[in-house]
């Protein structure tokens, strides 16, 4: 039986592509043995459910490539990615990307593909695999109801036409969006220059406006005040009170609920008492407060209205049947949805035709029922109103409408002051003057949907969300930077830098990272937030101009990144830490999830690599945009040939921080006036502060503000916390950093000897998510650098309590390092209190812990009280 060990949707780009995706790890457990060559009649049975396999290209790239696929023998996991793909597609979903990945243990498949609507891709996955196993072992499997189910999750979860037609817009103009919930809740653009929408609904849309808008009495009373042609009628609560008003009239009239929408319980064309008994309840079921108005003859038509101006009109017709002498209703309305213009929901131009409580309430009035049997040409409506989504249809006659009527429209929508509306209107003949058109205008609609202008049933479809967007970006939009870096080491201080730089510099920046989010240099959220949870809270901040992303390897692996594009992507070195997490099982794997951050810069934004890394280099035909290099040599000869090539890069010349183009160097400091680097002691600092000069001037920030932003960047606890933060015991010194992997022990091998002679003494954890082999491998790294070494088990993850430190305690005995010279410390809390009795005159204590927090308030308080006693 296959199994299903991981499932989840991919959000954002990731190493497997830039579109989100499903990701799905699969245990094909038998089926290893037995590809589809070798399981009796699976390709025919297969493609007898569903036939449409038939158009796959697979590797090939041209229809019937997949069939060969399956008649060469392919594996299970193919299978069920190309079964995924196409159930979302015969769902009205149309979905191409897929990829099947073998791991090195047997059985063990990654598949990948991609989805539009993540409630529906994650089905179909699940759906996929059963199918497949039905077809193996020759079971009955229903296709049409699996993918009846995927609609409905489409329908469910899926934007709306007018949602979907504004944010289209947005993007071919460039701007991003972000959905902020499952319904049509959304933000365009980023930072300081967001707008949001909720549908037709904007943040500019007036909440009295809306309101005033959903009490038709009010309306009413409002546009005829105004000299505006509206229905005669009263509100009323009682039957007998609307019995009144009916007789008063004494014309056929419609009654509907005073507040409401869709024409939840309205009833048209009422001609009789009785009709009007069921009609009046009908609508007191919605609302308290029920409207008896004249029944209005003539067409119904949507004036739309954006921004004040006359955008668009149609004509609509609720759904209806016409009658043959012959069939019943039911099968009239059969016919109907046959229509292969109609399907389910917004799958095409048309809706089906749905037999609900207000389609029986409407022939009961008319003494009919679903089986009633309709005279020839006899039109027999089946909605009250005319919405497409319930089967109605929709004409376009925007170029019909005379001028004065556009003007009563435009009049109407500033009256009720709404930005967006819909001015539902009946009338004789909209091409005529008001006065002879018949018109009379029934209600504001504060949310028109856009779908009956989008595609109309008949004549030219218009494109109403370019005005939307046009008055939410009046002089267009203005990107908000983003600049995202990643790499093994360096991450959080490069982000710091950066975001402390642009911040001097007079922007206000967002940051996340992994000691939390920050936004204007005010911490907001404390944890680790490197990952796209912290990139969502900083593109959603109204208040930024600019934006950093810390970006951790195992945000992307897990949900993908958190952002769709950015203006800077840097990579500062790719190590072997995480290896064998996360389906990382290679140093390509690591390459493909860091290169994420440089694949989706801009094409006019900037990629910065670090050019001293052999492995970085290695994935530099994955960047996008122009490219900067840096490096701490400046004979480095990749670098020398980019400049050559007329690129950009930072580096070193006889201790000076340069900007090289074309062999013209512009000074940015000494080393000396970089505090972070110690004087220049700190090589991987060095290098940060190269990576995020270039981050910088790829953003076009001015040398000089770059220069003043990296000379009062200090590695201390209020501005850089748990990085090289160093504290003077007088008998000793104390460096806290967060160091956890074999690259920063060696680095700090070359470090500790310039910042003290005497005793190194370490208190060190191993990180619980490494492999094995990597845990040990750190122990030997730290056994070639410290004197004496505490261990504790800061961060056990999914290991026992104690496994890590012991692992590490393996690493170092095999570093050659001497067991006396080791202490393990089982309790977190106590370790260093245990590392400060050890300390001895001259002697630096290098702590590294896993949460900041609580070690460093024990060393601050301790340093309190030195500084207190002095």
């Amino acid at each position: 039986m296959i199994e299903i060990k991981e499932l989840r949707a991919l959000r954002g780009p990731n190493r497997h592509t830039r579109h989100t995706a499903i990701f799905m790890v699969l245990d094909i457990d038998a089926y290893e043995d037995l590809p589809s060559d070798k399981i009796d009649g699976f390709s025919d049975r297969l493609l007898t459910l569903i036939p449409s396999l038939q158009e796959h290209g697979c590797s090939i790239g041209k229809p019937g490539g997949f069939i060969q696929r399956l008649e060469r023998g392919t594996w299970a996991g193919h299978i069920i990615e190309h079964i995924a793909i196409e159930l979302q597609c015969l769902a009205g979903m149309n979905v191409g990307y897929g990829k099947t990945l073998d791991t090195s243990q047997k059985g063990i498949y990654l598949v990948v593909f991609r989805y539009f609507v993540e409630s529906a891709g994650l089905k179909a996955a699940e759906v996929a695999v059963s199918l497949f196993e039905a077809v193996a072992r020759e079971k009955d499997f229903d296709v049409d109801q699996a993918v009846s189910d995927l609609k409905v999750l489409r329908e469910a979860h899926m934007l709306g036409p007018t949602t979907w037609s504004i944010v289209k817009e947005a993007q071919s103009r460039g701007i991003p969006f972000i959905r902020l919930n499952q319904d049509s809740h959304i933000q365009l653009g980023h930072g300081v220059h967001q707008k949001q929408i909720q549908a037709s609904i904007t943040c500019h849309t007036s909440a009295i406006a809306v309101e005033t808008a959903d009490e038709k009495t009010r309306v009413k009373t409002y546009l005829k005040r105004a000299g505006i042609p509206v229905p005669e009628g009263q509100v009323v609560s009682s039957h007998e009170e609307a019995l009144r008003v009916f007789n008063k009239l004494g014309t056929a009239v419609v009654v509907k609920p005073d507040v409401g929408n869709h024409g939840n319980g309205s009833t048209i064309n009422v001609t009789d008492p009785e009709q009007l008994k069921m009609a009046f309840h009908a609508a007191f079921a919605y609302h308290p407060d029920v409207i008896v108005e004249e029944y209005v003859k003539g067409g119904d038509f949507r004036l739309l209205v954006i921004n004040g101006d006359f955008i668009a009109a149609a004509k609509r017709e609720p759904a209806h049947v016409t009658g043959d002498g012959r069939s019943t209703i039911h099968d009239l309305i059969q016919a109907v949805n046959s229509d292969p213009l109609r399907g389910f929901g917004h799958e095409k131009v048309l809706t089906q035709i749905e037999v609900d409580d207000m389609t029986q309430r409407l022939l009961a009035l008319k003494g009919l029922s679903i089986d009633s049997v309709p005279g020839n040409q006899e039109v027999v409506y089946l909605k009250a109103t005319a919405n497409l989504s319930q089967g109605g249809t929709a004409t376009d006659v925007t170029d019909e409408v005379s001028p004065d009527i556009r003007f009563m429209a435009e009049r109407a929508a500033r009256i009720i002051g709404l930005d967006c509306v819909g001015v539902d209107v009946l009338a004789k003949d909209i091409s005529q003057p008001l006065e002879t058109s018949g018109l009379k205008v029934v209600e504001l609609n504060a949310a028109p949907g856009f779908r009956m202008h989008l595609e109309p049933t008949k004549g030219q479809s218009r494109n109403v969300a370019k005005p939307v967007v046009d008055m939410l970006f009046p002089m267009g939009y203005d990107q908000i930077p983003v600049l995202a870096v990643t790499g093994t080491n360096g991450k959080t201080t490069t982000c710091k830098l950066i975001a402390h730089t642009l911040k001097y510099s007079g922007k206000i920046v967002g940051l996340t990272c992994t000691t939390g989010v920050v936004i204007d240099g005010k911490p907001i959220l404390t944890g680790d937030y490197s990952g796209p949870e912290g990139a969502g809270i900083v593109l959603r901040e109204p208040s930024v101009d600019h934006i950093v992303l810390e970006v951790a390897r195992g945000g992307i692996a897990r949900r993908g990144l958190g952002v769709s594009e950015v203006d800077v992507g840097v990579v500062l070195n790719i190590g072997k830490d995480h290896l064998g997490s996360d389906w990382i099982e290679s140093r390509e794997d690591l390459c493909m999830i860091k290169s994420t951050v440089v694949e989706v810069v801009k094409k006019t934004g900037v990629s910065v690599l670090n050019a001293d890394d052999e492995t970085t280099m290695t994935i530099l035909n994955r960047a996008r945009g122009n490219l900067i290099l840096f490096s701490l040599d400046e004979n480095n000869q990749k670098m020398k040939a980019h400049i050559e090539n007329g690129g950009t890069a930072v580096t070193l010349v006889d201790r000076n921080v340069i900007l090289r183009e074309s062999e013209l160097d512009v000074i940015i400091c000494t080393l000396e006036e970089i505090p972070i680097t110690f004087d220049g002691m700190i090589d991987f600092n060095i290098s940060n502060t190269l990576a995020a000069i270039a981050a910088l001037h790829g953003v076009n920030i001015p040398i000089d503000q770059i220069r003043n932003g990296i000379m009062t960047f200090y590695p201390t606890p209020n501005q850089n916390p748990g990085r090289m933060n160093l504290f003077d015991f007088q008998q000793f010194k104390v460096l806290l950093d967060y160091g956890h992997n074999p690259e920063s022990a060696r680095a700090m091998s070359r470090l500790l000897p310039r910042l003290s002679p005497g005793r190194k003494v370490a208190l060190c954890h191993g990180t619980g998510n490494r492999t094995t082999e990597q845990i040990i491998e750190y122990g030997k790294a730290l056994a070639l650098v410290y004197d004496y070494i505490l261990l504790t088990d800061f961060d056990p993850r999914n290991r026992p309590v104690g496994e890590t430190p012991g692992l590490v305690y393996k690493g170092l005995i095999q570093g050659g390092f001497k067991k006396e010279n080791i202490e393990i410390v089982p309790e977190p809390d106590t370790a260093v209190d245990t590392i400060f009795s050890r300390a001895q005159p001259g002697d630096l204590l290098v702590i590294q812990p896993d949460e900041l927090e609580p070690v460093m308030s024990q060393i601050l308080e301790k340093f309190r009280r030195i500084v207190t006693r002095v």
